[in-house]
């Protein structure tokens, strides 16, 4: 393949980067557009555009045209103090009116900014990141994929889902529409008193010609007549089904679909749905079914599950470059989520949870940090105990986590149990107080994981406890904070099978 053409299979993103210091943009333009072999991903990485301005004004003015020509930002970078006028908080308010999918990361070098109160003006939270002066190269490059890509894939994945629904709507309606017409056809043409020879050889005519098929049953069951659809669908000829019982289980029940599989002389299976309704025929009671072959429509179904099964596991993958994001963020906690979720998956192995409820509290916990990007960097990494006003800025994570989790579709509720993960049996958790049994096991599980992990590994205001101590306090809160059937299955695995963490 020509280089060109390698080029040209690139996803390419437009950013937006606003800052009025000229040295900043440049290092923008070096970081996000770097020369060849000079990125920081060994992967195949995206083309970055970039759109400059030092104005808040010229900010919402440059996204306004983007939309008009039809070539959205994916993100954009917004220093929070602009030169005199409009602010990048006032920018990132009236960028998010115009587009609510863009990205926005809030760039600021100065201390005591009111993160709350942006946090209001410029919801939603998943969708809105801090990034302090100076920013790492690498950092700024991995935090602009991970966003960029989420952007794509939000987009890609709402145009799958509403194409999904148009098919199943629209094939809905036709079959609905379809059955109606055929049954008020049938109920017109054959429960009348008297049918005269000339309207029943008309009725025939138009069953012989469905594109569905038709099978006449009498009242035991018995064959009278199916048309050339059916015999096509059964893989049978009507001398050898007319007089013989159908042979298959099908309800009666005033027209309500029944699905089954019909075994053709071949052995093939074929999946039908069927709707019986009650007629006459030759002046008898009898049982009129149309069938219909799911074949063609069960593998539509596949291929769209297929590509929806795909699409998630692609999102899945960029939830976890966004928490590696967070991780990098703070050397100290780098791993924390790794540990814990291989910890939350031991102890859920131990209490004989399911293979599948287990993979859900395996990815939850992996996962479980990812609201920490809305935390400042220096309330991460700060050496000495958090007061009050900053543990209230490190609170809302489990909300701003959920609030990002929740809009991917998963086979697990991933949202919820990040949301309860400092949950406590007592009430005293956040951010609900939720108690006992009203928190999701998973959430229990994935609690007790994170409390042992992070007594035993160093943080930023004080070295590693130890994992006796971090035993000690699950031991000593059993029952209180913590559920007891979570914390006896994580003693019996660090005292009893050797369970460890890894180097």
């Amino acid at each position: 393949m020509k280089d060109e053409d390698l080029a040209g299979s690139k996803k390419r993103f437009r950013i937006l980067a606003v800052d009025d210091q000229e040295s900043i943009l440049d290092l923008y333009q070096q970081i996000l557009c770097p020369l060849e072999g000079e990125h920081y991903s060994t992967t195949p990485t995206p083309v970055f555009e970039l759109t400059f301005s030092r104005y808040a004004e010229g900010a919402v003015e440059a996204v306004r045209s983007a939309i008009e020509e039809d070539r959205p930002f994916a993100m954009a970078f917004i220093d929070i103090r602009l030169p005199p006028g409009r602010s990048g908080v006032w920018a990132a308010e009236q960028i998010r009116k115009l587009d609510p999918d863009v990205g926005i990361a809030l760039i600021t070098g100065y201390e005591g900014t009111d993160l709350g109160e942006v946090q209001c003006r410029v919801p939603p939270l998943d969708k809105l990141l801090y990034l302090e002066k100076p920013f790492g190269d690498k950092e700024m490059w991995q935090l602009a994929s991970s966003l960029c890509e989420k952007w794509d894939l939000d987009r890609e994945f709402q145009k799958t889902k509403a194409e999904l629904e148009g098919l199943v709507a629209e094939s809905s309606s036709a079959l609905i529409a379809a059955t109606q017409q055929l049954e008020e056809e049938i109920k017109t043409r054959i429960n009348a008193e008297e049918i005269s020879r000339e309207s029943e050889e008309n009725f025939r005519n138009t069953i012989l010609n469905n594109a569905d098929g038709i099978i006449i049953l009498n009242k035991q069951g018995i064959v009278r007549f199916l048309n050339p659809a059916a015999e096509s669908i059964l893989g049978r000829k009507p001398e050898s089904l007319v007089g013989e019982p159908f042979g298959y289980k099908i309800q009666i029940s005033h027209g309500e679909l029944t699905e089954i599989e019909i075994d053709r002389d071949n052995g093939t299976l074929v999946p039908v749905e069927i709707r019986v309704v009650d007629v006459k025929w030759e002046g008898e009671a009898a049982h009129l079914a149309s069938v219909r072959d799911l074949t063609e429509h069960r593998r539509v179904k596949d291929e769209l599950e297929q590509s929806l099964s795909e699409l998630q596991k692609n999102m899945r993958s960029t939830v976890q470059a966004l928490a590696l994001t967070v991780e990098r963020r703070d050397h100290y906690t780098a791993g924390h989520q790794q540990r814990v979720a291989d910890l939350s998956r031991a102890i859920a192995g131990e209490m004989g949870v399911s293979q599948e409820q287990t993979e859900g509290i395996y990815l939850a916990a992996f996962v479980h940090d990812i609201g920490k990007m809305g935390t400042p960097t220096e309330i991460l990494v700060k050496p000495s105990e958090l007061t009050e006003l900053e543990f209230k800025l490190i609170e809302p994570h489990p909300q701003v986590a959920y609030e990002i989790l929740k809009t991917i579709e998963f086979s697990w509720p991933i949202a919820e149990i990040v949301l309860q993960h400092h949950e406590r049996m007592d009430g005293s958790g956040y951010p609900h107080g939720l108690q006992g049994n009203k928190i999701l096991l998973e959430a229990r599980i994935l609690g007790v994981a994170d409390v042992v992990e992070a007594m035993a590994s160093d943080r930023p205001y004080r070295p590693a406890q130890g994992i006796d101590a971090a035993l000690g306090e699950i031991q000593k809160n059993r029952d209180a904070l913590y559920d007891p059937l979570v914390v006896d299955a994580c003693l019996k695995l660090f005292t009893e099978k050797g369970f460890g963490f890894a180097a």
